[in-house]
C-alpha cells in the first residue's frame, strides 16, 4: 500500500510537472500583441534606411553630389565595422545571464532607443553641419554608428526562441510582427506625400523631410518601448556540454561546425540581394521615369507622391496576400527550405523581366507594368519572410542539436550582418551610378539639376540592378540550397530531443 502510493504520488508530480512544462510553453495574446509592437521602430527605420536614406543624402539633406559620394561610401565601409561589432554584440548576448527581465529582453530595450535616436539624426542634419563637408561626415558616421549599434541589438529571433519550441507557434508569432513591418513599410512608402504635406506649410523640403522622421521615429520608439515591456521571456535551452560557456573563438567556429548556417548564409548571400535592390531602386525609377519632365529636369512633385503612395500600396497588398498564404504553403511543401527555394524563383523571374521590358523600351511607357511585377515579387517576399526566418531559428537549434551549445545569438547576428551588408552594398551601387552620371538635385524643390541627357542611361542601369542582377543572383541561390543538411526526418529527431532539454523558465 505505502509501495502503490508513492507510486501514484510520483506519477502525481511527474503529471503536475508535464502540465507546468506545458502551459509554460503556451503563447499568450499578451505575448503576441507585444511582440508585434516591439517590432515598429525597427520597421519604420529598416523601411526609412533601405528606400529613403540615400535619396535623402542626394536630393534633400543640402549635400549635392557629395551626399552620393558620402552615402555609398558610409553604407559599403561601415560593413567592416559592422564585421566586428555584429559577432561581438551577438557575443555579449550569448553570454548574458537570465535575470529578473529575462536574457535578451534588456537588449531590445537598448536596441530601440538606439536606433530611433540614430535614425532621426540622420534625416535631420542642420543645415549649417550640411554646408561643411568635414561636418557633415562627422555627424552622419556618429548618428549611423548610434544607428547601427541599435540595430545590432535588436535580436526578435530570440524572443521567439524562447517563447515555445513549437514550430508552428514559432510561425504564428511571427505573422503579426511581419504585418506591423508592412504597415510601417506602407507609411515608410508614402513617406514623401506626407513630406509634401509639411512641405505645404514650411516650403523647405528639407525640414519638412527631418520633421517627419524624427516624429515618426519618437512615436513608434514609445510604442515599441511598450511592447517589449509586455514579453516575458519563458525558456532557454540547456547545453549537452559541461563547458558550454560561449567565447569569442565559438564566432569563427560557427561556420565550421553549423552546415545549416553554413549554407543558409552562403545562399542568403545571393538571395538577399533581390528585395533589397529592388527596394533601394524602385523609388528612384519611378521619379525619373514617370514623374519628371526630361527636358527641363522639372519634377511633377504631386505625382510623384501619388505614385509613390500607389506603389507603397502595391507592396503592402502583397505582402499581405503572402503573408497569409506562407503558413499553409509550408505545411505543403513540408519544410521551411523547399518553401524558400519556392520563394526565390517567384521573387527572381519578374525582376528577369523587367530587364527585358526596359531594353525593349516598353517600361518606361508604362507605370502599370512597372508595378505590375514589382507586385508579384513583393507576393513572393510575403511569402518567403516566415520560411527564411525558420530558416534562421532552425539553424540555432541545429547548433545546440549537433555542438551542445547554445550560440542563438551569434546565429542571429551572422544573419543580421548580411542583411545590413546587403542593403548597403545595394544603396551604394546607386551611389555608384549617380556620382558616375554627375546626379544633382535642387534639396528646396526636388527638381534635378544636372546633365538631362544621362536619365535614360541611368533607369537602364537601375532596371540592371533591380532586374538582371536580382534574377542571376536567385539562380545561384537556388543551387546552394541543394546542400541544406535539416531533412524531415533530422528535424523531427531535433525537436524531440530539444522539447526534454529545455531550462527553468524566467521568473515573471
Amino acid at each position: 500500500m505505502i509501495l502503490c502510493s508513492a507510486l501514484e504520488t510520483e506519477k502525481e508530480m511527474e503529471g503536475n510537472e508535464m502540465t507546468k512544462v506545458k502551459d509554460q510553453m503556451q503563447v499568450s495574446f499578451r505575448d503576441y500583441l507585444g511582440v508585434t509592437l516591439m517590432c515598429m521602430a525597427d520597421c519604420i527605420a529598416a523601411g526609412l534606411m533601405t528606400s529613403w536614406f540615400m535619396q535623402y543624402l542626394t536630393d534633400y539633406a543640402d549635400l549635392g553630389t557629395w551626399g552620393a559620394v558620402l552615402g555609398s561610401t558610409l553604407l559599403i565601409c561601415m560593413r567592416l565595422f559592422d564585421a566586428v561589432n555584429d559577432p561581438l554584440e551577438g557575443w555579449i548576448m550569448d553570454r548574458a545571464k537570465e535575470g529578473r527581465y529575462g536574457k535578451y529582453r534588456p537588449f531590445i530595450f537598448l536596441s530601440i532607443i538606439l536606433e530611433s535616436a540614430g535614425l532621426a539624426a540622420l534625416f535631420f542634419i542642420p543645415s549649417g553641419v550640411a554646408a561643411v563637408p568635414a561636418l557633415s561626415a562627422v555627424w552622419v558616421v556618429a548618428a549611423y554608428l548610434i544607428y547601427d549599434v541599435g540595430s545590432s541589438f535588436y535580436a526578435p529571433n530570440l524572443i521567439y526562441r524562447s517563447l515555445t519550441l513549437d514550430s508552428n507557434k514559432r510561425g504564428k508569432l511571427m505573422i503579426a510582427p511581419r504585418m506591423m513591418s508592412m504597415i510601417m513599410g506602407m507609411v515608410t512608402g508614402s513617406l514623401i506625400a506626407i513630406v509634401n504635406g509639411i512641405n505645404g506649410n514650411i516650403g523647405n523640403m528639407h525640414i519638412a523631410f527631418g520633421i517627419t522622421v524624427a516624429t515618426g521615429a519618437g512615436i513608434t520608439a514609445v510604442i515599441s518601448l511598450i511592447g517589449i515591456a509586455m514579453v516575458q521571456e519563458k525558456y532557454h535551452p540547456k547545453e549537452s556540454f559541461e563547458d558550454s560557456r560561449v567565447r569569442i573563438a565559438d564566432i569563427f567556429r560557427l561556420f565550421q561546425e553549423n552546415e545549416a548556417l553554413r549554407v543558409k548564409f552562403g545562399a542568403t548571400i545571393f538571395s538577399g540581394f533581390i528585395w533589397t535592390f529592388l527596394f533601394a531602386t524602385q523609388t528612384y525609377y519611378i521619379k525619373w521615369a514617370y514623374c519628371a519632365d526630361l527636358t527641363d529636369g522639372t519634377l511633377d512633385a504631386a505625382k510623384y507622391g501619388t505614385l509613390s503612395l500607389i506603389s507603397s500600396m502595391m507592396m503592402l497588398v502583397p505582402l499581405l496576400l503572402g503573408t497569409a498564404i506562407a503558413v499553409p504553403l509550408m505545411k505543403v511543401l513540408k519544410t521551411p527550405v523547399r518553401t524558400y527555394r519556392f520563394v526565390i524563383v517567384m521573387e527572381a523571374i519578374p525582376c528577369g523581366i523587367l530587364f527585358i521590358l526596359q531594353m525593349l523600351g516598353l517600361l518606361q511607357s508604362s507605370p502599370v507594368i512597372f508595378l505590375t511585377m514589382v507586385g508579384i515579387t513583393a507576393t513572393a517576399i510575403g511569402i518567403g519572410y516566415i520560411p527564411n526566418e525558420a530558416l534562421n531559428i532552425e539553424a540555432m537549434d541545429y547548433e545546440v542539436y549537433k555542438n551542445g551549445k547554445d550560440r542563438s545569438a551569434l546565429c542571429n547576428a551572422t544573419a543580421k550582418f548580411l542583411d545590413k551588408a546587403q542593403g548597403a552594398v545595394s544603396a551604394g551601387m546607386i551611389g555608384i551610378v549617380l556620382v558616375a552620371v554627375g546626379y544633382v538635385v535642387d534639396s528646396a524643390t526636388g527638381n534635378y539639376v544636372g546633365q538631362l541627357s544621362n536619365i535614360p542611361g541611368m533607369l537602364n542601369w537601375f532596371i540592371v540592378i533591380m532586374g538582371l542582377i536580382p534574377f542571376i543572383l536567385g539562380a545561384i541561390s537556388l543551387w546552394i540550397y541543394r546542400k541544406y543538411p535539416i531533412t524531415p526526418e533530422i528535424a523531427a529527431d531535433m525537436r524531440e530531443k530539444l522539447s526534454v532539454s529545455n531550462s527553468t523558465p524566467v521568473q515573471k
